[in-house]
């Protein structure tokens, strides 16, 4: 097991890796066994989140101008990063989150393919022409980057969740101003790692470490942020949705009850193992996890 509990992590903004403007750094524990500093992360604030989006918005105009064959070039890099790195990054995930290793490392590999499918994708992006009476004018529709794109992230699936959500707004041309759950910060600065070191320039990807009350309040309600995707509660992403600009586009993926029905035909045996794998897989936190189970009464004795 690697050593990273006296090993502070830090932002990345601009292109450089940055403390926070606070100063301060909380430490990352893990869930399993509490005597386990996973490592120690910026207590960032809302100066920081300014940093991060005036950065991004200076990166904008050069990186929506680069040719997306070469954005395409950087995340295919960034993928082979993870894929090459990802026995460790599956151990770190496993100690900061707590689900299985075997999940941990199928989730950074996914995470690969996630890049690797928007790289490919992103290079068939296509216009319209329509007809027009005037021969002298050419009508056309063509897809243009948004701008800066927050991505804010949940601790359950901490490096899938934001690279699904990265990868297309990078390879569309835009910028991102990142905030990962700050239960999990390690699998996102390792997401983030990914990009840099794939060549990514200065200022197209920005990592922000902190809590949600002062870090993305101040990012998803800054008048430059042009998209928000969001993934987390039902309340923080009503709140999120309220402080975003009229204009700004939102993407919400939130919280919900989903329940396992069992009809009076049914396999019990099999619908036990499935209730119980649907509540408690992937340390019970799946966005499509068994919350409830609704049961004929029929054979509600039987099933329970």
């Amino acid at each position: 097991m690697d050593d990273l509990s006296q090993q502070t992590f830090m932002n990345h903004i601009g292109g450089a890796w940055v403390p926070s403007a606070t100063g301060r750094t909380a430490p990352n524990i893990n869930p399993a066994d509490t005597r386990d500093v996973v490592g120690n992360f910026p207590v960032s604030d809302a100066e920081d989140a300014r940093r991060a989006l005036q950065a991004a918005d200076a990166a904008f105009a050069a990186w929506r101008d680069t040719p997306i064959s070469k954005r395409a070039a950087i995340l295919f890099r960034a993928a082979q990063y993870l894929e090459d790195h990802a026995d460790a990054f599956a151990r770190e995930l496993t100690r900061e989150e707590g689900k299985g290793l075997n999940l941990a490392k199928d989730e950074v590999l996914r995470s690969a393919q996630t890049i690797r499918f928007y790289a490919v994708e992103g290079q068939s992006f296509t216009g319209e022409t329509f007809v027009n009476d005037d021969p002298d004018m050419v009508v056309y529709s063509q897809r243009e980057p948004l701008g800066v794109a927050a991505v804010i992230s949940p601790w359950n699936f901490p490096i899938s969740i934001p690279a699904r959500k990265i990868a297309p707004a990078l390879i569309a041309g835009n910028t991102v101003v990142f905030k990962p759950s700050s239960d999990a910060p390690l699998s996102g600065y390792r997401l983030t790692e990914a990009f840099v070191q794939a060549g990514l320039p200065a200022g197209v990807l920005n990592l922000v470490i902190g809590p949600a009350a002062a870090v993305g309040a101040a990012i998803t309600g800054a008048p430059v942020v042009r998209a928000i995707s969001f993934t987390g509660s039902t309340a923080a992403g009503e709140q999120i949705h309220r402080s975003a600009g009229l204009t700004t586009r939102t993407q919400m993926e939130l919280g919900g009850k989903n329940p396992l029905i069992v009809l009076a035909d049914a396999d019990l045996d099999r619908a036990v193992d499935l209730a119980v794998k649907g509540g408690f897989s992937l340390s019970g936190q799946a966005c499509t996890g068994t919350s409830r189970v609704l049961v004929d009464a029929k054979v509600r004795q039987a099933f329970t």
